[in-house]
C-alpha cells in the first residue's frame, strides 16, 4: 500500500478545503462549511500549524493538521484536524498516516501527541488502533453561550 504524507503547499489548500467541506458537513459533525469558509480556515491554520497532505497511490485523499505550538512548544504536538475522504476510510490509510506523523514529531523531540475527538465520530476505532487514549490529565470543557431575551 503506497501511503505517504508530505507538508501541504499553498497550492494544495483548495483541494484540502473540498475534503474539509465534504467530511465535516456530514454526520456526526453536521457543520455548515462552505468552500470559502473551509479555505479561510485552512489559511488560518497554515499560519501557525503544520498541514500534512495524506497521499494514497499518489492521490490526495486527506490531511492532518498538527499544531506544534498549542501547549509546551517542542514537547506536545496537538492534532487540530484530520479528514480522509469517505471512500478511502477503513483501509489502513489513517493508521499509516498517524504512524508517520508520530515518527516525524518524535524525531523532532516531541514527547506527547494530544488532540480532541468528537465522541460520536467513527475515528474512535482508529485512535484505539494507534494507541491514542483518553487523557488522564485533561478534560475538554464547554459552555453554551446563549443570548438572554
Amino acid at each position: 500500500m503506497n501511503i505517504y504524507i508530505k507538508k501541504a503547499s499553498k497550492n494544495d489548500l483548495k483541494k484540502l478545503a473540498e475534503i474539509y467541506v465534504e467530511e465535516f458537513s456530514k454526520a456526526p459533525y453536521n457543520e455548515p462549511w462552505t468552500q470559502e469558509k473551509a479555505l479561510n480556515k485552512l489559511e488560518i491554520f497554515s499560519k501557525y500549524c503544520e498541514i500534512w497532505d495524506i497521499k494514497y497511490e499518489n492521490q490526495l485523499v486527506g490531511f492532518i493538521i498538527i499544531n506544534p505550538n498549542q501547549w509546551c512548544p517542542g514537547e506536545i504536538a496537538f492534532g487540530e484536524e484530520i479528514a480522509i475522504k469517505q471512500e478511502f476510510q477503513n483501509k489502513g490509510i489513517g493508521t499509516k498516516a498517524f504512524e508517520m506523523i508520530f515518527e516525524k514529531y518524535k524525531k523532532r523531540g516531541f514527547k506527547i501527541f494530544m488532540g480532541m475527538e468528537n465522541k460520536n465520530s467513527k475515528a474512535k476505532s482508529l485512535y484505539n488502533k494507534i494507541g491514542v487514549q483518553e487523557s488522564r490529565t485533561y478534560t475538554i470543557i464547554e459552555k453554551e453561550l446563549k443570548w438572554k431575551n
